[in-house]
This record gives C-alpha cells, structure tokens and sequence, in this order.
C-alpha cells in the first residue's frame, strides 16, 4: 500500500460518514471505520467480497444499491433501520447510493451513511417528557377537581346505608360506595404523576431491588407456571435511584408480563452496562447508560397497540386502568432514563429501561 493510499485511509476513518466503495460486480473496494460500526462488520470481512454476502439479504442498503445503479443515478433514503448482524439493536442511519462512470456503463458506486440514531433517541426523549409533563398538570387538575364531589357522593351513600334495614334497598348505596372508591383508588393512581416532589434519590443495588420484587411477588399463584431467569451483568455499580419509584416501575413490568404468559412461559430479567453512550433526559447529552430488561414468551404485543402502550387510559385489558406503563414511563424519565418497548422476533414482549449511571445534575 502507497503512501497516499495509507493517508486518503486515515482521512476517511477520521470522518464522522460511513464511506463504502463498491466495484461493478458489487465487491467491497474500501470501507471506512464509520462505516464499519454503522453496519455492525469490519472492514476485513468485507475487503473483496460482494456487500451481499455480508449482509443480511433484506439489509436495506443492498436495495438502494441496485435501485441506483439499475436508474444510474443517486439516490437517497432517510432514517432507515438497519440490522445489526449481532442480533443488537437497529442502527437509524440515512443512505446515499451514488453510481460511478461513463455514460451507460456503471463501474461500480459509493455508499454513504450518517448515522442518526442519536438525533432519534433525542426526538424520544423530547416526546417522553413532553408527555409525562403534560399529563402531570392534566392530572393535577383532574384529580383536584373530582376528588371533592367524590368525597360528598361517599358520604351520602354511608347516610343512607346507616338508615336503610331492607337489603333489597342497601344493595344501591352500596353500588354507589363501591363505585366511588374505585374512581378514587383510579385518582390516587393519577397523583403518582405529581405527588412527592423531589426524587428522594440514594445508592441503590439494582440487583438486589429486582431480587426483593420477585421473592415478594413471586409465591403468587400466577407465578407457579413461570421459569424466571436472572442474566445479571455483575459490573453494574450502585445507582442513584428513588427506591420506592424505581420499585414500583418494576413492579408494573414485571407484573404486565406475568399476566401477558396467563400462568405458563419464560420471565427473563436482564441488566447490562450499554457499550455506547446514549442521551440523558436530565442533560439532553450522551451519558453512560444501564439498560434492565423484562422479557415475557407471551403473545407479544399487537403491532397497532406499540405507538400507544405509554398513553394515560390506553389499555386490552377489562380491569386495567390503562395507567401503568404511563407512570413507570414517567418515573424513568424523570429518573432522567428512557422505557421503550418492542416485540420479540419469535414471539413475547421486551419492555427496557435505559438509566444514567450518575444522573445529570
């Protein structure tokens, strides 16, 4: 290799744009080190190959390839997922197909690729607080308002209750009791989005938290069919956490994919230090992250549910109030943490949480 050669090399790694360079027959030419972890393989796996041995048959780059070398000119695809060949998540990148030649004869074509991934998880984290914010003040005023007229409503069916003998005649302010402490027991759900002021935040084990969750719900009978797996990353240090919060998320994943198995199936708690640096909600800027996931072998979640699952009041089931994952997602962000969710390729459901591993002052 010249000298020239070793220095355009060094200038193409520097850059923050995947490069790729294909001859016509669609062998790999060069390949710069962006481009190498924007696709998930080296450079030395691809060095005179054909890109389509190396990838995935579906992989979207492929596509945009041949599209553009088949109308012979550039063509370009934005924020596009693209699998990693470890099974890790999707890279969000946007593509530019470029052909190189005379006239009708192609010679070959340039790939370019910047990764958005970042930007992307920014636009989430925006939307999560956005949200959480929103409905926090929605709440306050609701719960407010409503908890007044409640309390007078309870109140005059213990009256009546204290004068009725006939229990044909009880049954009705016992309905009206009944149902009244339901809409409050839905109101004190409500104030989770606003009660308690500053997190009360202290060196937490996450490890040991997980633990105390199952050896505390784990005798229920919903339980007696499960297999729950721990796959603890070891590494992971304390964390700053508000315990009582922090449990509580837990709880309601936890809780969603024991109900979503129906008594039989495969709980996998899963915790790992994130090799890359995603962004802070507290600091809107990369910080090092500790991603825990609940993983259920139930059905998985309908693909039409996944945009809304995070929603106040969006639910399937007949006793649900639709609040849960709205106030773990809520307690994570302003842990200053992400919770998404995704359907697992061979059926179940992921929920992961993403932490700080020293959160944002």
């Amino acid at each position: 290799m010249t000298q020239s050669s070793d220095k355009l090399r060094a200038i193409l790694d520097s850059i923050q744009v995947g490069v790729v360079a294909i001859d016509a027959d669609g062998r790999v030419e060069l390949q710069n080190a962006e481009a190498s972890r924007i696709l998930g393989v080296s450079a030395k796996a691809t060095r005179g190959r054909k890109l389509e041995d190396c990838l995935s048959p579906e992989h979207p780059v492929l596509a945009l390839l041949a599209r553009a070398c088949e109308q012979q000119r550039e063509l370009s695809s934005h924020a596009c997922a693209l699998p990693q060949r470890s099974g890790g998540e999707a890279q969000i990148a946007d593509l530019t197909a470029s052909p190189m030649g005379v006239g009708d004869r192609i010679e070959g074509a340039v790939l370019t690729l910047r990764d958005r991934t970042i930007g992307r998880e920014l636009e989430t984290l925006v939307d999560q607080r956005a949200r959480s914010e929103l409905f926090a003040h929605l709440a306050a005023g609701f719960a407010h308002e409503v908890r007044n007229p409640l309390g007078g409503i309870r109140g005059s069916s213990e009256l009546l209750l204290g004068k009725l003998d006939d229990p044909a005649l009880r049954r009705y302010p016992e309905l009206i009791r009944d149902e009244t402490d339901r809409i409050l027991r839905l109101l004190d759900d409500l104030a989770e989005f606003t009660r308690g002021g500053d997190l009360r935040l202290q060196p937490v084990n996450l490890h040991q938290l997980l633990d105390n969750l199952i050896q505390l719900h784990g005798q229920d009978a919903s339980w007696k069919g499960l297999e729950v797996v721990r796959e603890y990353d070891p590494s992971i240090p304390e964390l700053e956490l508000d315990r009582d919060r922090m449990m509580q998320v837990f709880l309601n994943l936890v809780r969603n994919a024991v109900q979503a198995m129906e008594g039989k199936g495969r709980l996998v708690l899963r915790t790992r230090v994130d090799a890359e640096f995603h962004i802070s909600a507290t600091t809107e800027r990369p910080a090092r992250m500790v991603r825990i996931e609940v993983e259920d072998s139930g059905p998985g979640i309908p693909e039409e549910d996944l945009p809304h699952i995070f929603t106040p009041f969006f639910t399937r089931r007949e006793q649900g109030t639709g609040l849960g994952l709205s106030v773990s997602q809520h307690w994570v962000v302003r842990h200053g943490g992400q919770l998404r969710a995704f359907n697992l390729p061979d059926g179940g459901a992921r929920m992961r949480v993403q932490l700080p591993v020293r959160r944002g002052k």
